[in-house]
């Protein structure tokens, strides 16, 4: 088991800076590259004996990853957002709280706090995990979820 687990902590520290770069010439965004990137090693980790099972290890997460960029795109060109990028972009131009104004009422004050420390006063992860007393990659997952839900709350507006 440990072996296992050393093998697949040496291919994620090998590929991940790859896989983001191939993520963002799919996908466009540092924010949606991070979660594909970060979705494809959940697969693997959640399939790591096939995974190491397979003769190409590192062919297998690209093309997972790959996979997961596309039907990304598919699920962004069907549904157009009604964009919390374009919330972010405009939060940049507007006074302070306008991001907390513009975010759907029906999002928990934790993912408020967490989306508005993140995009409006633009604080790294390390800072936010640190604020929460959270690891790095908890704060990561912890704002990606909050930006799905905001999301999810924008569609159905």
């Amino acid at each position: 088991m440990g072996q296992a687990n050393d093998r697949f902590q040496k291919l994620y520290e090998d590929l991940h800076d790859k896989m983001l770069r191939v993520a963002y010439r799919m996908v466009g965004s540092v924010e949606t590259s991070e979660d594909l990137v970060q979705n494809a090693f959940l697969l693997a980790l959640f399939q790591e004996s096939e995974l190491m099972r397979h003769p190409n290890p590192e062919g297998w997460l690209m093309r997972v990853l790959q996979n997961l960029a596309l039907n990304e795109r598919r699920r962004l060109k069907s549904h157009p957002e009604t964009s919390l990028d374009s919330l972010l972009d405009l939060a940049g131009e507007t006074p302070a709280n306008a991001l907390e104004d513009m975010l759907p009422k029906q999002l928990s004050k934790a993912d408020r706090e967490i989306l508005i420390w993140r995009f409006e006063q633009n604080m790294d992860y390390d800072e936010i995990a640190e604020r929460l007393g959270i690891s790095e990659t908890g704060c990561r997952s912890r704002v990606s979820r909050a930006v799905k839900r905001c999301r999810e709350l924008l569609q159905q507006t």
